[in-house]
């Protein structure tokens, strides 16, 4: 390598590591609050679901007090994805029957409804795009009926 050609490589190489990044950058983290009703969703989770199911993987986080933050794996991939929903809580049943659930309940025996309308899990109708020059992204969600 010549000396002039050997000093471009070593002055450029740098500035385009900045420009377009060193490798990776394929996740983005992604951010926000999520609102069911006008109020915070309490418990829930949230999912990343690609559009291109081949081109790469779901992604998502736990929703806890309307906040959630989706970083595992270095966040949600580059790409357009559908936004999925959930939130569960006991059964009107249940509530009639017994209460509201104790320190002591076992929740896992709980029944448990699905009441995040389906138009923001199974039909939903939510989307974001992630682009690769993307740093962090804020998105609420603001659900209602």
């Amino acid at each position: 390598m010549t000396p002039g050609r050997l000093k471009f490589t070593v002055l450029c190489t740098p500035l385009l590591a900045i420009m377009f990044g060193c490798g990776g950058g394929s996740e983005v983290v992604v951010t926000g609050t999520v609102t069911y009703q006008g109020s915070p969703l309490e418990k829930g989770q949230i999912r990343f679901l690609p559009e291109d199911a081949s081109a790469t993987r779901i992604s998502g986080a736990y929703i806890m007090d309307g906040k959630y933050k989706a970083v595992a794996k270095g966040g949600v991939p580059v790409g357009t994805h559908k936004v999925s929903i959930v939130a569960h809580r006991p059964t009107a049943d249940y509530l009639r029957r017994h209460g509201p659930p104790t320190a002591d309940t076992i929740m896992g025996k709980v029944p448990k409804e699905q009441y995040v309308p389906a138009k923001y899990n199974t039909q939903t109708e939510l989307q974001i795009t992630v682009e690769p020059s993307s740093k962090q992204i804020v998105q609420d969600f603001d659900l209602t009926d």
